[in-house]
């Protein structure tokens, strides 16, 4: 049985693998402007928020620089980058059983409402979800609000029509997490996305689950 009305998903690292789309291309976008690419786990650090952002905190990045790099990044993206975007494993089964179970599915996620639609589309789910949020394409408006999602995790939330008490957040970074508690909502960080270590402690959300299989235990309970 269930165990919540609602379940909102952030996309890239708790429904979407990248499979290292985002990272390397960032890297690439980088490599091209003739920059300096960090390591590997600073480039994870930006999956989550707009990517304007992380670009930003990279050595001799001027607001210049890093707006002609998100251009440039999301060309790539558009074209070959999110063709790559996998359903991590049981999320796919996760949320077709939400759906059938009648709890309402939203996604909230900072990408751009137009990739991240057509993520949802390629993975088979669009269906499923009952309402879909995303960033405005326009990244002055994006940048206008910051690095926090709340406003996109609240129109999720309005849009649902629910009680927030009886519905969940899950995300894999602070920014999920935040959002959700400033909506009053059930917070669930998972462990396979992108956040550093002990960044999901740090937000002391409800829960943390280590698996699809244990966010799928946490949603659905006998005793409901």
């Amino acid at each position: 049985m269930r165990s919540y009305d609602a379940v909102i998903f952030d996309l890239d690292g708790t429904v979407a693998d990248p499979a290292g789309a985002i990272t390397g291309g960032m890297a690439r976008a980088l490599e091209n402007a003739g920059l300096p690419v960090p390591s590997q786990e600073e480039l994870e650090s930006f999956v989550g928020p707009s990517l304007f952002f992380g670009f930003s905190s990279v050595p001799g990045v001027t607001e210049e620089i890093a707006d002609n790099l998100v251009t440039e990044y999301r060309t790539w993206y558009v074209a070959e980058g999110l063709y790559q975007a996998r359903a991590y494993e049981g999320i796919a089964e996760l949320i077709r059983d939400l759906y059938d179970a009648g709890v309402k599915v939203a996604l909230a996620t900072s990408k751009p409402i137009v990739p991240a639609t057509k993520i949802i589309e390629n993975l088979g789910l669009t269906s499923f979800f009952t309402a879909l949020h995303g960033a405005e394409m326009d990244e002055t408006v994006i940048r206008s609000h910051g690095p926090g999602k709340e406003r996109i995790v609240r129109a999720a939330v309005e849009s649902l029509d629910t009680d927030p008490a009886r519905t969940v957040m899950v995300g894999d970074r602070l920014f999920d997490l935040e959002a959700g508690k400033a909506c009053g909502l059930v917070t669930v960080g998972v462990r396979w996305g992108f956040a550093p270590a002990g960044e999901l402690e740090e937000c002391e959300p409800d829960a943390i689950v280590e698996s699809a299989a244990e966010l799928r235990g946490m949603l659905f309970s006998a005793d409901s």
